[in-house]
């Protein structure tokens, strides 16, 4: 017989099929085209009944940048913008997550990119948490916002004609574990 545990404060790693992220910009005022991103790995903490425990470590992956066009991708992942091949991966840690309606709040955190570090927040909305009727695992989710300057990451190239202010877009979904332990640096090759 199966049982499903209550909600309550609990680890979640990071589902990495079934979270993405999307980080749209102005094209001359025409359109806002958007890139999406993978997410490498990553966990978040959460407790229904008390948002002010929860917290969030993701890595994403730069290199992964995917606008639909082989050329377009190149270009964002080259030094012109995200620079991915020295800076691989960006990271967001909260601080802290106040909460701001019954299933929407906000996470202060901290987005390193380009080797930069600046203050971000993340707008969420909590969807839903319960057990994934397809793999029997307990499942949160979360839709999220922010908005960012590009300018802000050492992106200059072709302001304004490619805005300075992006929005981001987040579907992630977590399931319930021991977060990964987080590196700091590359493992070393045993010799």
């Amino acid at each position: 017989m199966l049982t499903c545990a209550s909600a309550g404060a609990t680890d979640f790693v990071i589902d990495t099929v079934h979270t993405q992220i999307y980080a749209c910009v102005s094209h001359l005022g025409f359109s806002a085209p958007c890139a999406r991103f993978k997410i490498q790995s990553g966990f978040f903490h959460f407790d229904e009944g008390n948002w002010t425990t929860a917290r969030v470590d993701a890595l994403v992956d730069t290199q992964s940048a995917d606008l639909g066009d082989a050329a377009w991708n190149d270009t964002v992942r080259s030094w012109q913008f995200l620079d991915s091949g020295k800076y691989p991966l960006a990271r967001f840690v909260s601080h802290s997550v106040e909460k701001t309606g019954k299933q929407s709040g906000i996470a202060h955190g901290m987005l390193t990119l380009r080797g930069m570090t600046r203050p971000l927040d993340l707008r969420i909305t909590f969807n839903r948490a319960g057990l994934d009727p397809y793999d029997l695992r307990y499942t949160a989710g979360f839709s999220a916002a922010a908005t960012l300057k590009r300018s802000e990451f050492g992106m200059t190239k072709y302001l304004p004609d490619i805005g300075d202010e992006v929005t981001i877009r987040i579907e992630a979904e977590g399931l319930r574990g021991e977060p990964p332990p987080v590196q700091t640096a590359p493992a070393k090759p045993e010799t």
